[in-house]
């Protein structure tokens, strides 16, 4: 993996522009509406404000000390990027764009990317049907190109998930200071980047993941113990983790499971709704 390279601020122009993580954030929560979404976007003058700082040098300087002293240490680090804060409703972030993607992916939030070095941040921008619904995944729903865009080091480029999806064109790697709501959608859809058609759909958050991998353990356990937890988290609001809490309780009481099925007809997601009629036809049909 390429390391981090801390980018270089000048004294003059770290006492020009000093503006801390600890201080941002702190804006943030003052300004930043959850309930009201576009509340998001008056962020944008303090954000740039931040990305011309030396906020980004101090964090990454502070965490390269901290993991030399301290071969143990771990710090708030995924594989390309480092989280600086996470807040009621938003995140603070500094990634590493390494390389293009092979799909085009969908984006379940609103968020400001800046890039950090001397090099721009290209992309192209697609837009969504109108009829496009998140949380159920349609292989027939098309995205349309807009054309492509870039975004000068120290300038900010607004994206908005839920009418665009955004392309990257890595041909090197890229810090990148993201700032970003909490997920609005469920799921995070694929494009094919040629025919412009949906491929498939993955979890926007992992927390949902980590349900129903939890249930799927529980149900090949089968332990009555995880009846209760199970047959709870079929009313989770993430339509993937109810099936997978339902299928988890069909390894371990076909009562409990029939129950949740019958239930599950009625579900508002259509393709909970099939599955279940069609698990509870199978069912039937062996009785």
């Amino acid at each position: 993996m390429t390391a981090f390279a801390s980018p270089a601020v000048s004294p003059e122009r770290a006492d020009a522009t000093d503006f801390s993580v600890a201080e941002f954030c702190d804006l943030v929560d003052r300004e930043f509406d959850r309930a009201r979404l576009s509340s998001f976007w008056s962020l944008e003058t303090a954000f740039e404000r931040l990305v011309n700082s030396a906020a980004a040098a101090r964090a990454l300087n502070t965490e390269l000390h901290k993991l030399v002293r301290n071969p143990s240490y771990m710090g708030d680090w995924r594989p390309n990027q480092l989280l600086l804060h996470r807040g009621r409703g938003f995140a603070l972030s500094i990634w590493l764009f390494e390389q293009s993607r092979q799909y085009a992916h969908t984006m379940p939030f609103y968020g400001m990317y800046a890039p950090m070095s001397s090099q721009a941040l290209s992309y192209t921008r697609y837009e969504l049907p109108e009829d496009y619904r998140n949380e159920v995944f349609d292989p027939r729903v098309r995205i349309q190109p807009l054309g492509p865009g870039s975004v000068a080091p120290g300038q900010v480029l607004k994206l908005e998930g839920d009418r665009y999806v955004y392309d990257f064109h890595i041909d090197k790697p890229v810090p990148v200071f993201k700032l970003t709501t909490a997920p609005f959608h469920s799921m995070e859809w694929l494009f094919n980047k040629n025919t412009g058609y949906a491929w498939q759909a993955n979890d926007s958050e992992l927390t949902a993941t980590q349900l129903r991998v939890a249930a799927y353990i529980l149900g090949k356990l089968a332990d009555p113990s995880s009846v209760e937890p199970l047959s709870q988290l079929t009313r989770h609001a993430h339509h993937s983790v109810r099936w997978a809490a339902i299928q988890g309780l069909g390894r371990i009481s076909r009562s409990a499971a029939i129950g949740k099925l019958e239930q599950a007809t009625l579900d508002p997601h259509p393709h909970i709704q099939r599955a279940a009629d069609k698990m509870l036809q199978q069912i039937r049909n062996k009785s």
